[in-house]
């Protein structure tokens, strides 16, 4: 990466509580969404597709003086307590809960609820993202706080493969909050060959696999993304079962490499 592609220090504290919205996810822009992941847009019937709760999140964190861009998504955990509904009236609340300096920059840390109109929580989202920065630090990675899994797991069986179409994942970003997802010169501003698709569109998949194995209306689920997935990338999903019950999923790219990782926690 070349200076310029460095962000600045995260210019808010933890404990800094984001101002509480409300928000509604309508079914057409499920069905787009999904339609550009290449998920079948029925899947989640009339439920939300709780990664659909990462975009009202990404626009609490554009803040003023407070961009997006460059930011790389490397953790995301959803735990459901209970169903949400398309077209639901909802409400969002959030806060910076860490910051930590890694060997590449910094890793911020935030957890949001999300409640209905009587104030029942119905999700919490807990999101952390790596800040690029030229910095030194004795920590040796961008996830020290928030641990992956090992990589090298025995007992994950194929489910499917599915090539990216570029234009199908610069239209899936196509709100500008973060160009690396869809201009080749930013993105090789930040050190990388091309566009790398959202970390959104692996939790589509995910999800897509838990809707079709183990849908219940709660959900605990951890996911890490490992390595960036080009806008061309070939990807590989893959699903690990204890006893009949879906336990991880991980994603990989060409080179059969993790591009990212997802755990099934128990609910309850």
């Amino acid at each position: 990466m070349d200076h310029g592609s460095m962000l600045d220090p995260y210019p808010l504290s933890v404990g800094h509580i984001y101002e509480p919205r409300p928000i509604a996810i309508d079914r057409g822009q499920q069905l787009a969404k999904l339609t550009a992941s290449g998920v079948d847009p029925d899947v989640h019937g009339d439920c939300l597709d709780l990664t659909f709760l990462g975009l009202p999140i990404l626009d609490a964190l554009a803040e003023p003086g407070v961009p997006l861009q460059g930011q790389v998504h490397i953790y995301q955990r959803f735990i459901q307590h209970a169903p949400v509904y398309l077209d639901t009236k909802l409400n969002l609340r959030g806060e910076i809960t860490a910051i930590e300096k890694v060997a590449k920059g910094e890793v911020v840390r935030w957890a949001f609820d999300i409640s209905d109109e009587t104030e029942r929580k119905l999700v919490t989202v807990d999101r952390a993202g790596l800040r690029p920065q030229k910095t030194r630090t004795a920590n040796s990675g961008a996830t020290d706080f928030v641990k992956p899994p090992e990589e090298i797991q025995p007992g994950f069986e194929k489910i499917w493969r599915r090539t990216l179409v570029p234009e199908e994942v610069a239209r899936y970003s196509n709100d500008g909050r973060n160009k690396i997802h869809s201009d080749p010169e930013i993105a090789r501003q930040f050190g990388f060959r091309a566009p790398i698709a959202a970390g959104l569109i692996a939790v589509h998949y995910y999800l897509e696999a838990v809707a079709h194995r183990c849908a219940s209306g709660t959900l605990d689920i951890e996911i890490w993304f490992k390595r960036p997935m080009f806008w061309d990338e070939t990807l590989t999903l893959r699903h690990k079962t204890v006893n009949g019950q879906l336990t991880g999923m991980r994603i990989d790219n060409k080179v059969g490499k993790v591009a990212s990782m997802a755990r099934i926690n128990t609910v309850g």
